[in-house]
């Protein structure tokens, strides 16, 4: 199925006003009631900045959205919950939108450990799921990505690339780029972490390199031992499969033990607060997809979001999840039909129509294979330079 073209290729013009809005549709017809789109992310906590730079973005998309009558009747309206980053409250949150009738579908979470918690209930209510920053190749391809792939939820999609990618595209770089083979392996045990560090480690043996040690260590457990067995194998640099609040420290406490290596990790690092919570100078990173302001299409979405007014920045993930709405939104259009009457029953039609889905977004073109992950693999790489991190360019 072609997607309607006008749903992605927009006109981002004219779009200023207060963040938070969801638009008022203007002179729409918009008699049938009110059509929500869900999103769960981590609105307060470490890693607010994150989820709310997401929430700004599925605003404006519902905004624009709203403003070109794209639902024929409806208006759209986002209903965010905040997941603090914790699975339980995740799949609680999820719970409280599908029992909404007027629930299309849902955007997020962005940590794939709640992601995990969030498949099951809403594939048992049947709602599309459509996660812009949940990277774990588990998610879509099961515990056994390459020997036997199993989708286990055909309602879970994702605007991103897959840890599959990432995590091999920072190896191949730090070995062939950065001429460091001895690598120290460090995680947090969660399911993003392992999985973007075990990638990394197969393929580091792949490029002729060697993990010289594989620590794991949950967020709040002590540092001190781990920055011994780190410096006691003598690595030329360090991976980290976590996230930014972890990172950081982890990568100020190797210095203070002497260990000038850098740090390397995936998006779960690139964020401002690495370096805020004491990522050091020369620390690399990789991000799925390219950044917003480099892509011309893009540049409208990066002008309306500063326009709107919204008091927090994009993130590393607002550009997917404006993708993310605006697939939603435009596959909910193709379900509804000519009929145009929306129901519950209605969701496995989205579902289907999502799965369709060809388009070209801001990040790119954006369609989906038969286990849900998004068709594009760009990767970036980031370095800490100037006290912030700066593009140094593609993984390849």
């Amino acid at each position: 199925m072609a997607a309607v073209g006008a749903a992605l290729a927009l006109v981002l013009s004219g779009c200023g006003g207060s963040g938070g809005s969801s638009g008022d549709g203007g002179d729409c017809d918009t008699g049938r009631g009110t059509l929500v789109v869900g999103l769960v992310a981590p609105l307060s906590g470490e890693l607010s900045s994150v989820g709310l730079g997401m929430k700004n973005s599925a605003d404006l998309a519902v905004t624009q959205a709203n403003a070109r009558c794209a639902v024929p009747g409806y208006h759209l309206a986002v209903q965010s919950q905040d997941d603090r980053a914790d699975p339980a409250t995740g799949a609680a949150a999820a719970s409280t939108l599908a029992k909404d009738p007027s629930l299309i579908g849902v955007l997020g979470p962005f940590n794939s450990s709640v992601a995990q918690a969030v498949q099951p209930v809403l594939s048992d209510a049947g709602i599309v799921q459509i996660s812009p920053g949940s990277t774990s190749t588990s998610l879509t391809r099961g515990a056994n990505a390459v020997t036997a792939p199993l989708r286990q939820y055909q309602t879970f999609f994702r605007t991103v690339a897959t840890d599959g990618v990432q995590g091999p595209a920072a190896a191949s770089y730090l070995t062939r780029t950065e001429n460091k083979r001895r690598v120290a392996v460090v995680s947090d045990g969660k399911t993003y972490g392992e999985g973007i560090a075990d990638e990394f480690a197969k393929q580091l043996a792949t490029e002729g390199g060697q993990v010289v040690a594989r620590v794991t260590a949950a967020p709040g457990t002590g540092r001190d031992a781990v920055v011994s067995r780190v410096a006691a194998a003598r690595p030329d640099a360090v991976f980290y499969g976590g996230e930014y609040p972890e990172g950081g420290p982890l990568s100020a406490a190797l210095a203070s033990a002497g260990l000038s290596v850098p740090v390397v990790g995936g998006d779960g690092i690139v964020n401002p607060g690495y370096v805020t919570a004491g990522g050091r100078e020369g620390d690399l990173g990789t991000s799925v997809g390219p950044p917003p302001e480099t892509l011309p299409a893009a540049r409208g979405f990066v002008d309306a979001y500063r326009q709107a007014g919204y008091p927090d920045s994009i993130g590393s993930y607002g550009a997917s999840t404006f993708d993310a709405t605006n697939v939603l939104v435009d596959s909910t259009v193709r379900a509804l039909g000519e009929d145009g009457d929306w129901s519950p029953a209605r969701r496995p039609d989205v579902v289907r129509s999502v799965q369709g889905f060809h388009g070209d977004g801001i990040t790119g073109p954006l369609s989906f294979d038969r286990f849900g992950d998004v068709s594009t693999d760009a990767v970036t790489v980031y370095r800490v330079q100037g006290g912030r991190w700066t593009v140094v360019g593609p993984a390849d």
